[in-house]
């Protein structure tokens, strides 16, 4: 287990896209499974601005996981260049790009994620996601 509040934040970024890729994939047919543990990682108050620019919360984000359940499969998903922007106390910004394929398709994000650590214990409180050309 990771030891900083940085770490342990750069952490769920990894832990929360495995668990983002089971549910839309469903390859091992453990996508279901996979739908607490994922939203048990955003508060309850979570809101996050799509690559379209709008402004969802954390029902919408749990509306889009249980509609997409296995809908991708063969999805690949890629997170690079994790870096923490800013920490203070609990929290720490986390910017990271990630690359999505599904068959020929690829696109990028550059995202920025707001992350509270406390007991060991992370959640997302803010996801801001920009499309890369």
């Amino acid at each position: 287990m990771p030891n900083s509040i940085i770490e342990q934040a750069q952490h769920s970024v990894h832990q929360i896209h495995q668990l983002i890729h089971s549910v839309f994939s469903n390859r091992q047919g453990d996508g279901a499974a996979c739908l607490d543990p994922l939203l048990a990682l955003l508060a309850e108050d979570f809101q996050m601005v799509t690559t379209g620019g709008a402004l969802i919360g954390r029902e919408q984000v749990q509306q889009l996981f249980h509609t997409g359940l296995g809908k991708r499969p063969g999805l690949e998903i890629r997170l690079s260049d994790l870096h923490c922007v800013w920490q203070e106390g609990l929290c720490a910004a986390i910017r990271y790009k990630e690359i999505q394929r599904l068959d020929s398709l690829e696109t990028s994000r550059l995202s920025l994620a707001i992350i509270r650590v406390q007991n060991n214990t992370a959640q997302w409180l803010y996801l801001h996601e920009t499309t890369c050309p």
